[in-house]
C-alpha cells in the first residue's frame, strides 16, 4: 500500500493532512503516533478507503483504492474502530461471522466451523455462545478483532484499540496482535495513544504533527528526545528501565528543575 501526495480536508474546513507520501511496509507492524488533533485517525480512514483524499491517492497493489468495489476491498483491508456497530443481542460467534460477509452474501450461509480459527486466535473459545452484551470492554474488543480477522485481510487497521482498556486487557490485546503478525504475517497498522506501547510492539513508526508526516523509521531510529519533544510539545526524557529497555517519560514543567 502506498500514499501518494495525500491531502485531506473536511468541507469548509482547513486542510487537516498535507502532502503525505509514504510506503506502508508489508508483513510488519506500523504504529502512527502524534498529539491529539494531528490527523492520525483521519489518515487511517484514508488508508481504509472509508474517506477519499482531497488530493493525491492511496494505492493498493498499484491501484487507487477509490476504484476498488467495497466488497472486494473488504477482502484486502479490515478495520477495528473505536466505535462499532451494536450487536448486543447477538452471540459472539454470530458477530464474528459478520466479518465473513466479505466472502458471503448471507449470514445464514456461514457455518460455525468457518469462524472457529478466528475465535481461537483471539481467545474467545469460552465466550463464543455468550451474548455480546454480557462481555467486558476488553472481551468485546477481541470480538471486533476476530470479526475483522474473519475478513481474511492482508492489512489490519486499528484506531486506538487500547484506549478504553485497563492495563491487563491492553497487554493481552498487544500480545494477540504480535502473535497474529508473527504467525499469519498480517500487516498491522495502528493509531496508538500510548507512545511506549507503540515503540515496544512496532517494526516501524510514523510520527505525525499538524497533518504532516514528520518522521518514519524503526523504533530505534525514533528514540530521539528532541524529536519527540518537538512532536508532542512537551519536555521528554528517555530512561533505561531494567528488564524493559528504553522508556519515554513526559516531565511536567514544574518538575523540569529536578532533572
Amino acid at each position: 500500500m502506498d500514499l501518494n501526495q495525500v491531502s485531506y480536508h473536511y468541507p469548509q474546513q482547513p486542510t487537516l493532512l498535507s502532502n503525505i507520501s509514504a510506503k506502508i511496509p508489508t508483513g510488519g507492524i506500523l504504529s502512527i503516533i502524534g498529539p491529539n488533533g494531528a490527523g492520525k485517525s483521519t489518515l487511517l480512514k484514508l488508508m481504509a478507503g472509508i474517506i477519499q483524499p482531497s488530493a493525491g491517492e492511496v494505492l493498493l497493489d498499484g491501484r487507487s483504492i477509490a476504484t476498488i468495489p467495497r466488497k472486494q476491498l473488504a477482502t484486502k483491508i479490515a478495520v477495528v474502530s473505536q466505535q462499532n456497530d451494536i450487536f448486543d443481542d447477538m452471540k459472539v460467534i454470530d458477530v464474528v461471522k459478520t466479518g465473513r460477509l466479505a466472502h458471503h452474501n448471507l449470514l445464514a450461509t456461514i457455518a460455525d466451523d468457518e469462524v472457529a480459527n478466528y475465535i481461537h486466535a483471539t481467545h474467545l473459545d469460552l465466550l463464543a455462545q455468550r451474548p455480546l452484551s454480557s462481555l467486558s470492554g476488553g472481551q468485546r474488543q477481541r470480538v471486533w478483532l476476530a470479526s475483522a480477522l474473519a475478513q481474511d485481510p492482508e492489512y489490519l487497521l486499528l484506531d486506538e484499540p487500547t484506549t478504553y482498556l485497563d492495563i491487563h486487557y491492553q497487554a493481552e490485546l498487544m500480545a494477540i496482535l504480535k502473535q497474529l503478525n508473527e504467525q499469519k504475517h498480517i500487516s498491522i497498522i495502528m493509531v496508538l495513544h500510548d507512545i511506549n506501547q507503540a515503540f515496544k510492539i512496532s517494526h516501524q513508526l510514523w510520527l505525525v504533527k499538524q497533518g504532516r508526516l514528520i518522521k518514519t523509521g524503526r523504533p530505534a531510529e525514533c528514540y530521539d528526545r528532541q524529536l519527540l519533544a518537538s512532536i508532542f510539545e512537551t519536555n521528554i526524557q528517555i530512561v533505561d528501565v531494567p528488564n524493559y529497555g528504553k522508556y519515554i517519560v513526559e516531565i511536567p514543567d514544574d518538575e523540569k528543575k529536578i532533572i
